[in-house]
């Protein structure tokens, strides 16, 4: 503990800090402890010193004083801030080891730091700096409270918010470490090290110096300090691990707060953006009673026919979604109607899964939603069944192509895409007699297997029908010819057969 003999540095003049062995940016609770640990040390009768009662009644006094807030803030507006170029002296020639601000110990890795914290309210907003010189668990526990008070206290004005975010920002990024002074605060504490003979230590700050240096004087006085440690340090000592380096408790315990909040915020906007979409997409679809005579489409995947309107009714029919019926009738209560599929059978379904108008217009909208990526030569869009025979398919009609291999009751098996020109191998054939028809366009859409734009649907001629059996090889051969008239040439194919199942 320092003496009263000693003269106290401007950041505290009359030593009741330096009495308690705590730094002018102490707490409460350093400052109780610290008092507790040192009154039993110091109370007369334990301490056999001439001076015992007098060190004992100046203890006290210094801890009256720091304990109560008001006569605390009192003294400190009486002290001038303790920065590193009031403290060092680089022509010193007896440098004594800096202390930590807050705790009062000599830290062998000082940093000088200033953390920011706001506190608001209404117009007003008051942002205060907190700097010093801090070993690295202080400048964590500071950091940390300066970051909650302006979490409480920050965001109460019109400023507040920004001028918060801003403040605990750099609070998270350790704070804000002024390079000049840094290097000089480093370069003190290596001088002091080296004095008292700890060169390891001493050759670790100069070390650490070195990334605050940016002219040759710094570099110069850096290298003298190295030189002078190298003499006698054995080549194989350890060197000093950098504390300042590597994630710690204190970012983590900022980050989260930070995180929550971008979290919410990212939730609100998403919860905003979806309510908007599914506002527009209520108010363009409207279920009303259906009517005899009207037309609607059918809005799910697959929507049953029943004989009567009774989920207990058997199937008649499966309509898939888009397909447009015609209403006859509508039970008494409503939630039924009687039906026309395009098959022409007639049955029952709920009429909530009926939008009005045709369904024309909706799957379009769904297919251009629901494009996808583009395929690439030789894709398979669509597989029921597989095999082990293999097709070579050889594209000639110029254009980019969807085949549909089709068996004899015009039910797909297989649908793939081929590239204009372009070659192709299709594995996983089954057994069975099949021929193929395609379409040409642009735009594919995986979601309703058909270019959405200038689709035309073709048959490929039936000389090339071909039947997938052992006997005729697990290779088979398909070649799509360009559209005509002529022999060999791909015949036109109404959309409707193209995508018969």
């Amino acid at each position: 503990m320092q003496q009263d003999t000693h003269p106290y540095p401007p950041s505290d003049p009359e030593g009741h800090y330096a009495r308690l062995g705590v730094g002018p940016l102490a707490d409460a609770t350093d400052i109780r402890a610290a008092y507790h640990r040192l009154a039993k040390e110091l109370h007369p009768d334990i301490n056999l010193s001439d001076n015992a009662e007098q060190e004992f009644v100046a203890l006290n006094e210094s801890y009256h004083i720091l304990k109560d807030s008001r006569r605390r803030a009192r003294y400190d507006a009486t002290t001038r801030p303790q920065g590193p170029k009031a403290l060092i002296d680089p022509q010193d020639p007896d440098p004594r080891p800096l202390c930590c601000c807050r705790c009062g110990k000599v830290t062998a890795q000082p940093r000088y730091i200033v953390f920011s914290r706001v506190k608001s309210f209404l117009w007003i907003t008051a942002e205060k700096s907190i700097s010093g010189i801090f070993c690295r668990d202080c400048a964590d526990r500071t950091a940390i409270h300066a970051a909650t008070l302006t979490w409480l206290l920050g965001w109460w004005s019109l400023t507040g918010p920004w001028r918060s975010l801003r403040a605990l920002i750099l609070n998270l990024k350790g704070g804000r470490m002024p390079r000049e002074d840094n290097l000089w605060v480093l370069l003190h504490q290596a001088r002091a090290f080296l004095r008292l003979g700890n060169l390891d230590i001493a050759r670790g700050l100069a070390d650490q110096a070195q990334d605050f240096a940016r002219s040759a004087a710094a570099r110069r006085r850096i290298g003298e300090v190295i030189r002078s440690c190298t003499e006698g340090v054995d080549p194989a000592s350890r060197r000093l691990k950098d504390r300042w380096s590597g994630l710690r408790y204190a970012t983590v315990a900022q980050a989260l707060p930070l995180a929550g909040m971008a979290g919410a915020l990212i939730l609100v906007i998403a919860v905003t953006l979806m309510r908007a979409q599914t506002d527009r997409v209520s108010a363009m679809i409207t279920i009303e009673p259906a009517q005899a005579g009207e037309l609607r489409h059918v809005a799910v995947d697959v929507l049953k026919v029943r004989q009567g309107p009774s989920d207990a009714a058997p199937v008649i029919a499966l309509l898939d979604r888009f397909s447009t019926v015609q209403v006859v009738d509508a039970v008494p209560d409503g939630s039924w109607a009687r039906i026309l599929t395009p098959s022409g059978v007639t049955g029952y379904v709920p009429v909530r899964f009926l939008f009005g108008g045709a369904g024309e217009l909706w799957r379009n909208r769904w297919c251009i939603d629901h494009q996808g990526v583009p395929p690439a030569n030789g894709d398979v869009l669509l597989r029921r069944s597989g095999g082990d025979h293999e097709l070579s398919v050889r594209n000639n009609t110029g254009q980019d192509v969807v085949v549909r291999l089709k068996t004899q009751n015009s039910r797909t098996l297989l649908s793939f895409f081929m590239a204009g020109n372009g070659q192709a191998v299709i594995e996983g054939i089954p057994d069975g007699t099949f021929r193929a028809v395609f379409a040409t366009g642009h735009a594919y859409s995986h979601a309703c297997g058909v270019f959405l734009d200038a689709m035309r649907t073709f048959i490929v001629p039936t000389a090339q029908v071909f039947t997938a059996t052992a006997q005729n090889g697990r290779r088979l051969e398909l070649t799509l010819p360009p559209e005509g008239d002529g022999p060999g040439q791909a015949r036109s194919l109404p959309v409707e057969s193209f995508l018969d199942n």
